[in-house]
């Protein structure tokens, strides 16, 4: 493995934004709908990194992958989150009814393309549930349910499972939770 897990920092702000704003709509190309993802201001960048979960991959001094946590209060102006937050009040995990006080939202996670299928992802999520865990058991995404790459990824290497489905502005995607178990 040659490449490093860690916090990140301030000072991984603007490399952070340049990543989001080239990569945040890659999981949509193809999409035939308008639902576009939202792209982290540095002042966003800057708040996850501070009051939240934001672990970068670094290799060669460069950025090779991010995910990132946050509490639900971070997300719940935007309409998708909205909808997500209704989903889970009526959800269940490992027996465990889930809420936005005993979960967080994981994710989005990036991984630099020529980096993929190295073992990063799951350094990455493997070190999020670390850190998430002192505060949240669990941790909840979503994933296009057309996205069969990430949907993989996640239920075989992240070990999350799928508690729902849902559609929002036309598009299904699938809602998954995982307890926040070191992998």
């Amino acid at each position: 493995m040659s490449f490093i897990i860690r916090k990140a920092l301030l000072t991984d702000v603007a490399a952070i934004v340049q990543l989001e704003r080239a990569h945040v709509d890659d999981e949509l190309f193809g999409s035939d709908n308008q639902l576009h993802a939202h792209s982290f201001t540095k002042s966003e960048v800057s708040q996850l990194i501070n009051q939240h979960w934001f672990i970068v991959a670094e290799e060669q001094g460069q950025i090779i992958g991010y995910v990132m946590a946050a509490k639900w209060s971070f997300f719940s102006a935007q309409p998708l989150y909205r909808h997500i937050i209704q989903k889970i009040r009526f959800a269940e995990l490992e027996g465990q009814a889930l809420s936005t006080t005993n979960s967080c939202q994981y994710g989005p996670v990036w991984i630099q393309e020529s980096k993929r299928g190295q073992g990063v992802f799951v350094a990455l999520v493997s070190e999020l549930k670390t850190q998430v865990s002192a505060t949240f058991p669990f941790m909840v995404t979503y994933v296009a349910a057309d996205n069969a790459r990430s949907l993989a990824a996640h239920q075989q290497k992240a070990a999350m499972t799928e508690i729902e489905k849902f559609s929002f502005e036309q598009r299904d995607y699938c809602l998954l939770a995982t307890s926040n178990v070191a992998l």
